[in-house]
């Protein structure tokens, strides 16, 4: 939950509130409290609220306009809509197809990739008492030009890396996601299939009482 730069999370939930209550202001109840939920975690929480002053004004909590609701991220709970990855136990406990399996993916194309830019760093410092990095430091100097940017508007690492290099990245990036989330990863459907119930049962059952819910 970035705090700083021009492009900080706190301002682009906030901006985010107001291009919502630009557009779509008039469907807003104007008597009833509207409810909106975020899971329990602190920068999901924090963006929440940031929203919120958007949406529904500075003084949203004083004058009873909204509600928010936080969902704790726990086993008895059963999967959520909001966290399906942290509450699905089999999906945790199976440590070779679930929520690892994008970890194990990406550590066997590190290992692909990575070892000829360490070896091209080392050599372009011309200190014979640098050795080596390891997989993980120059997978992190990549991860740094992004976080960089994030918090300060640009990064002297970005600059470090060639294009193949990036593209390699890119790539690293994507195989993450996709074994631990997305289609390659065998839970992904089952814990698809939340959103895609909650959505059509909404679809199907209609806003009951002009009734208007946000999930962040």
């Amino acid at each position: 939950m970035t705090t700083t730069g021009p492009y900080a999370g706190t301002l682009e939930a906030f901006t985010t509130g107001v291009r919502y209550r630009t557009r779509y202001g008039h469907l807003l109840p104007k008597q009833s409290k509207l409810r909106f939920w975020a899971s329990d975690s602190q920068r999901v929480i924090d963006t929440a609220r940031y929203f919120a002053l958007g949406l529904f004004g500075l003084d949203w909590e004083k004058n009873g306009k909204a509600e928010l609701e936080i969902i704790p991220e726990t086993f008895d709970r059963r999967a959520d809509t909001l966290t399906p990855g942290d509450t699905c136990r089999r999906y945790l406990e199976d440590t070779s197809r679930g929520h690892d399996y994008g970890v194990n993916m990406l550590s066997l194309f590190q290992a692909a990739y990575i070892p000829a830019i360490a070896e091209r760093l080392i050599s372009e410092q011309g200190n014979q008492a640098l050795e080596r990095f390891t997989e993980l430091e120059v997978f992190s100097m990549q991860e740094m030009c992004g976080f960089e940017t994030l918090v300060r508007g640009s990064s002297p690492w970005c600059d470090v890396f060639t294009k193949d290099e990036w593209e390699h990245f890119e790539y690293a990036r994507d195989l993450i996601h996709y074994y631990r989330g997305g289609p390659g990863n065998p839970y992904a459907s089952a814990m698809g299939w939340l959103w895609l119930n909650a959505t059509a049962d909404l679809l199907r059952s209609g806003l009951e009482g002009g009734t208007m819910f946000f999930s962040l």
